[in-house]
């Protein structure tokens, strides 16, 4: 074989495995860059806050599926989404509903993930690396420890969650209030009342209660200090039944509008309006709602508002 012809082939079998190992770089890089949600840029609050604006008169959307939906189409980078293209994501994930299942008497449908992100015309790579990155949020939000899967409080959270989404499906009460009301009210369930009377909710025994009670010092609104007769439940679920019926029964939550509500932001408003709690700040200005909202948002309780929805929309409660 010629001496050129040699040095052809060399040459040539250099480009090929130089141009091969360039691609095998690329790749790998690539998948580095797109493997995980790159959080450096990335603030929860934000996607919490616009994905409730959404929400409000209609269904919760889940603002973590908005969030992996934009991590695709910006390429991992969240310095390029705004509250614009937030919202316009949110909104996606709502429609008039014409199926076959509702959500009580509410008109609208949530869309699942994979139904918008083929609306937005994602490749099922695509599809899938959104599926992870939402994996990749299961225990992120507005705080970093507190949200880990066996943290004190995601136990809490868990051990109530299923009879606060009963509270729901009865009387309209949403579970993310019930057990923000549950947190503040309990300590996370450490308060002395919640350990030996399982009541979480600081209910007492008026003369209309039948049961078990026990006596306990309380301060009043007043800073003044006294003994006071409690509910003592059998467990949680008791306490968490009592508390919804405690605000079914009494005319003030109705008047207030609290069982009228579409969203947990009108919900706790109301409840504050009917007089539920005297928390002021220093301005004395109310504070209640404000405090739900926090716990709320902090600890993604608006997801089992998401959760219990997507049920009754998949037939699953009727």
């Amino acid at each position: 074989m010629p001496k050129k012809i040699k040095m052809f082939i060399t040459s040539l079998i250099l480009i090929i495995f130089a141009l091969s190992l360039s691609y095998i770089l690329y790749l790998r890089n690539y998948n580095m860059k797109y493997k995980d949600i790159n959080l450096k840029n990335f603030k929860a609050i934000e996607y919490i806050k616009v994905a409730d604006e959404a929400s409000i008169g209609k269904l919760q959307v889940n603002w973590k599926q908005v969030a992996a939906i934009e991590a695709v189409i910006y390429k991992n980078d969240f310095t390029l989404s705004s509250d614009v293209t937030k919202l316009e994501v949110s909104n996606k994930f709502l429609e008039q509903n014409k199926g076959k299942f509702k959500v009580k008497d509410n008109k609208y449908r949530l869309l699942s993930m994979d139904e918008v992100m083929t609306e937005l015309g994602f490749k099922d790579k695509e599809k899938e690396r959104a599926n992870k990155y939402l994996r990749d949020l299961a225990y992120k939000g507005t705080l970093k420890e507190e949200l880990s899967k066996d943290s004190i409080q995601t136990e809490f959270i868990d051990s109530i969650k299923e009879e606060a989404m009963n509270g729901y499906v009865k009387y309209g009460i949403f579970p993310s209030v019930t057990i923000a009301q549950a947190i503040l009210e309990s300590g996370w369930g450490a308060s002395e009342l919640t350990v030996k009377a399982n009541n979480l909710f600081g209910i007492k025994a008026d003369s209309s209660w039948k049961g078990e009670k026990v006596s306990m010092k309380t301060t009043e609104y007043n800073n003044e200090i006294i003994t006071d007769n409690f509910r003592v439940y059998g467990n949680k679920n008791d306490s968490i039944n009592d508390h919804r019926e405690f605000l079914y029964k009494n005319p003030r939550y109705k008047v207030s509008g609290v069982f009228n509500c579409t969203h947990y932001i009108e919900q706790v408003q109301a409840i504050e309006k009917g007089g539920y709690s005297t928390a002021q700040n220093h301005k004395g200005e109310k504070i209640y709602s404000e405090l739900l909202t926090t716990v709320i948002r902090d600890y993604n309780l608006q997801l089992v508002d998401y959760e219990v929805e997507m049920d009754y929309l998949t037939g699953k409660i009727k």
